[in-house]
């Protein structure tokens, strides 16, 4: 390697002669008197075209330590700030919340005929829909009642659990550690950022434990709320199945080897195949609609359109900063979200569907009913 004197041109290099400066000649060479004027304004333009990165001196980083005890107990009731999807719960004006739901082991019929052994949030596939706005503090409690005989099914086994939820900013080593069942853990984070994000189970294999059901949306509205009035709200959670090619015990199972190739038995909205084409979603005709979406996945991504209209705003992520106009389909690789807002032209039956054609037959597919 060279040493950092050679190969370094100097005053004495041939190539780099020293020249007497050229005099400067008051009217040849003199700056034109626009040329400052015109670098402030460029360098203004680009001052004001950079978003600030600085984090929000309001933000909360962390919370105290989590607590895991001995569950103490059998109350199985959601309490917060919560309802299931396609509803979406009204904020709690507070700025701490409490919020707590329980694990369940459970049967539940993905369709007539076929009863599924599900790892349940909130005794529900999805779990509950949680709202917040950016600020609130949360309060969190949950009991892994895999052990309660008075949920499980044949066949059935207790095991560890756990929640993380991708809104919170925290040691995800303490607040999402797996807890073992009769146990209850109560943690608090705070909201720091608006948007739509996911919660799921994040114990070992949390491939796993996702197809078994074990996941949730929760929504962070602005301080200020979102902009603009919408005149109904709704929330919508697509995901995967992959079963057992038949029912062990009298009901069919997760099976990881399907996941691991990326290859579901079934596509899903709100946790039913095809559900939406038994029992329409109602809204308005013209009157404008705000639809929370997220893609859990938790393999394969979403191509969400409804046949009929355009988003006339799209917020990535949920976030209005993230702003996005006149879009027909909105892409959500897994664990993404996005809200979009629309209006549905006049009455009729509008199908809402996962433009992925084989997801959609396989049960991502709806309607709406515009009244």
């Amino acid at each position: 390697m060279p040493s950092p004197s050679q190969n370094v041109p100097t005053l004495k290099s041939s190539r780099f002669r020293y020249h007497k400066p050229l005099q400067a000649h008051p009217r040849k060479y003199s700056i034109p008197l626009f040329l400052p004027l015109l670098i402030l304004g460029l360098s203004s333009c680009q001052n004001a075209s950079i978003p600030s990165t600085k984090p929000n001196a309001n933000m909360v980083l962390g919370g105290p330590p989590a607590v895991v005890s001995p569950a103490s107990d059998k109350d199985t009731s959601i309490r917060g700030p919560l309802a299931y999807a396609p509803n979406v719960p009204p904020l709690d004006p507070s700025d701490t919340v409490l919020v707590k739901f329980d694990v369940t082991h459970r049967i539940v019929q993905l369709r007539n005929g076929m009863p599924f052994s599900a790892w349940l949030f909130g005794n529900a596939l999805p779990g509950p829909v949680l709202h917040l706005k950016v600020g609130q503090t949360v309060k969190f409690m949950m009991t892994n009642r895999s052990d309660d005989s008075m949920t499980m099914q044949a066949g059935m086994h207790p095991m560890p659990h756990s929640i993380d939820f991708h809104a919170a900013m925290v040691n995800p080593a303490d607040k999402w550690r797996s807890i073992n069942p009769g146990e209850t853990i109560s943690m608090s984070w705070t909201a720091n950022y608006p948007g739509v994000f996911m919660y799921h189970c994040g114990t070992p294999m949390v491939l796993l434990h996702m197809i078994s059901g074990m996941f949730g949306m929760v929504i962070v509205d602005p301080a200020d709320g979102f902009p603009g009035k919408v005149d109904q709200e709704l929330a919508l959670i697509q995901n995967e199945f992959y079963l057992s090619e038949k029912p062990v015990d009298g009901h069919y199972t997760a099976d990881t080897v399907l996941a691991m190739k990326k290859q579901p038995s079934l596509v899903a909205f709100n946790g039913k195949p095809n559900q939406y084409f038994l029992h329409p979603i109602h809204v308005k005709a013209g009157k404008r609609i705000r639809m929370y979406l997220l893609n859990v996945g938790p393999n394969n991504a979403s191509s969400f359109h409804i046949i009929g209209t355009i988003f006339d705003k799209v917020w990535i992520e949920g976030n209005p900063k993230n702003q996005l106009l006149g879009m027909d389909v909105v892409s959500l690789p897994p664990a993404t979200s996005a809200i979009v807002e629309f209006t549905l032209p006049e009455k009729g039956r509008y199908t809402f569907l996962d433009h992925s054609f084989a997801d959609a037959e396989m049960g991502a597919s709806g309607e709406l009913i515009a009244d």
